[in-house]
């Protein structure tokens, strides 16, 4: 609400947000506004809860507005009246891509902004991919830790820095130091990237063998991916379907008129008896997939080893984006204190790549047997 170079308009609101409300309170208030505020410039605080000191709302003397809000409130607590910018504190653990589109919903009425600090520990391909395929106002900016050194010009000892970066796990090293998304903590595919494995789109050649896959979903999902094997056993994921809670016949249509008249080798589906026969029934028949989660994972990460010439053998096309978001986010089960980790993928954002586990798996292992249907 008050800035020394940015212009506020007059009776801004302006929307400070952190993952949580004990983090409201401890970042955003005492560690931020509170520090850097002047006390002279707050008319009233209304708070969320007073004990704790987390507020809700800091009115200031010249009519703006700071409303304080917490993502873990979910979607709709982002919805409503318009505001003209939005700073968020660290990353959105849960929707963080529907909680900014309704904050960019937000901002238009008065061409607002958002500014985000954070160190991107959390997978968020949405934004990782906005980032890298910026949009005429769009900016980001990297804070290097190692700026930070006395040997460099900083104020923090050489010494304090290397004891703080041998603690982190190798697989956050480059995020924590330089801020780049690069975080593969509990990534099933380690070295899925858009540069070896997002292609431009293309058509498929009619000698090509396809496949069809297909993982059962009504709440979560019904996801069909189409894939293709060239003849130096490159494969290529050049369509998807993807979309919940609707019946399987509407399901069927879809996957049908994305078909046309190809011939595939085989549809593939996950092994519900009753979903498959239902879809014989609607016109598609379909083979129970070969579900073996260590060798289908290994399968798929085999293929997206890049080779001695600089290529990969899974390359998906750029307009298939639940693919290629899935295959960022595809997480491990994580343990608690009370349970041992499963050694097996999160049930969370894997329709696809589940799809994509039983073709390569199921092509590829020895005991594959297939037929035209």
């Amino acid at each position: 609400g008050v800035h020394p170079a940015r212009r506020t308009p007059p009776g801004a609101v302006i929307w400070a947000c952190a993952d949580t409300w004990p983090l409201v309170g401890k970042l955003l208030w005492k560690e931020k506004i509170r520090a850097y505020l002047p006390s002279n410039q707050i008319k009233k605080i209304l708070w969320h809860n007073r004990a704790e000191e987390t507020p809700h709302e800091i009115q200031l003397v010249n009519g703006n507005t700071i409303e304080l809000k917490s993502y873990d409130q979910g979607r709709n607590a982002f919805q409503g009246r318009p505001i003209h910018a939005k700073y968020g504190d660290e990353q959105c653990k849960n929707d963080s891509e529907g909680i900014e589109i309704e904050i960019q919903a937000r901002l238009m009425d008065f061409n607002g902004f958002t500014a985000d600090s954070m160190t991107p520990i959390r997978p968020q391909p949405w934004l990782e991919e906005r980032i890298q395929e910026a949009r005429p106002n769009d900016e980001a900016f990297y804070a290097n830790l190692n700026d930070n050194r006395k040997s460099r010009g900083g104020y923090i000892d050489d010494e304090e820095i290397d004891l703080l970066i041998a603690e982190w796990p190798e697989e956050v090293q480059e995020t924590r130091i330089k801020g780049y998304f690069a975080s593969f903590m509990g990534a099933v595919y380690k070295s899925f990237n858009r540069k070896h494995h997002v292609c431009k789109t293309f058509d498929i050649p009619k000698e090509w063998p396809r496949y069809r896959v297909i993982d059962w979903g009504f709440n979560n999902p019904l996801a069909c991916l189409w894939m293709a094997l060239s003849p130096d056993r490159i494969w290529y994921v050049y369509n998807e379907h993807y979309k919940a809670q609707q019946l399987l016949a509407y399901h069927a249509g879809q996957i049908k008129k994305i078909s046309g008249k190809e011939r595939y080798r085989v549809t593939w589906a996950d092994h519900d008896s009753q979903d498959r026969y239902e879809f014989a029934a609607l016109g598609i028949k379909t083979m129970p997939a070969k579900k073996d989660i260590r060798l289908g994972v290994e399968a798929v990460q085999a293929a997206l080893k890049v080779q001695g010439n600089g290529k990969a053998r899974l390359r998906i096309m750029e307009h298939c984006n639940h693919t290629r978001k899935e295959m960022s986010s595809y997480r491990w089960a994580e343990g608690t204190e009370v349970r041992d980790a499963k050694d097996e993928p999160l049930k969370l954002g894997d329709h696809c790549p589940d799809c994509l586990r039983y073709v390569i798996f199921g092509v590829e292992h020895k005991g594959f047997f297939s037929k035209v249907l």
